[in-house]
């Protein structure tokens, strides 16, 4: 059996205090909206709570869905690379960008880029990306478990949320699957924005969702995770056979909304014969100033 526990939108907080010339963009919309509304949803001490709880599960990996950070100011990709450290080494932890880590343009190396042992490839016997996708897709191959990062971070003018994958890093992925899929692999798809057409509006949606989710149905997958909209899901991918979709809430967030709670997963995954069997477990808070416990268990698959 293999467990992966995932999280995502951890936005941690608290914001470092953000010099005249790093607001001189479209941080300064961001930060305003931090100041007005963000910062009483976002609570460290919450997201301490959930990483807490969630090493105490001992789970094989962990993968984390983006939106590390708030605004891509310089000091908290160094604070959110010390937070990983806490979580695990590279080996012991998988990440993916969202578009707050790709607020605004930035140098790779100042950037998420400083993240990038939590995003490389673990196996020697895949293809690289195509010259134009950066370093993804990536793969985390774990005996016969594959876990598959995609990124949809991709800076955006003001007030616009969405991100993009683009043609080549689809196309990658379309053979990635494929050849994971020909060797009887549980594959799973993580990306930041919501991977089916209809989860998400234009503004905040994934620009090329449609190409992506093609892609998905006609290569196949086990488990597809995504996060961005802080709201606990569950649907189903229509590809054969149907492949959950789930997507998180914030791992930090106070919302008084249920489903918008902080919490995390836990995705026990086995072999029975020939078919695979994955079991859901789903642990955050019932209550803003609660503790976290287990909130639901479901078969996803078998």
């Amino acid at each position: 059996m293999f467990t992966l526990a995932y999280l995502s939108d951890p936005h941690i907080a608290p914001l470092p205090a953000p010099l005249m010339r790093h607001l001189l963009s479209k941080r300064i919309f961001g930060y305003i909206n931090w100041r007005a509304s963000r910062k009483n949803i976002h609570d460290r001490r919450i997201l301490d709570a959930i990483t807490q709880d969630m090493a105490a599960q001992g789970a094989d990996h962990i993968a984390v869905g983006g939106d590390l950070v708030n605004l891509a100011l310089p000091d908290e990709f160094t604070g959110a690379h010390e937070w990983l450290r806490t979580l695990g080494t590279p080996e012991q932890v998988s990440v993916i960008p969202g578009n707050h880590d790709a607020y605004v343009p930035l140098d790779h190396d100042t950037g998420f880029g400083q993240w990038m042992a939590y995003m490389t490839t673990n196996v020697s016997d895949v293809q690289p990306p195509p010259s134009g996708t950066g370093d993804f897709p990536y793969i985390r191959q774990f005996e016969r478990v594959a876990l598959v990062g995609l990124s949809s971070a991709v800076p955006k003018p003001p007030f616009i949320a969405s991100g993009k994958l683009g043609a080549e890093q689809i196309a990658t992925l379309n053979g990635i699957l494929q050849d994971l899929g020909q060797r009887d692999m549980f594959r799973i798809v993580m990306v930041h924005h919501p991977p089916l057409q209809g989860l998400s509006g234009k503004r905040r949606g994934l620009d090329d969702v449609q190409e992506l989710e093609e892609v998905l149905q006609a290569a196949g997958a086990e488990l597809v995770l995504y996060g961005h909209r802080h709201v606990h899901a569950l649907d189903t991918l229509a590809c054969d056979p149907p492949a959950p979709v789930v997507g998180a809430a914030s791992a930090s967030s106070s919302h008084d909304s249920i489903d918008k709670q902080a919490r995390y997963y836990l995705f026990r995954i086995w072999r029975k014969g020939k078919a695979w069997k994955c079991e859901m477990t789903v642990r955050g808070l019932t209550s803003a100033g609660g503790s976290v416990t287990a909130l639901e268990k479901q078969m996803l698959m078998g």
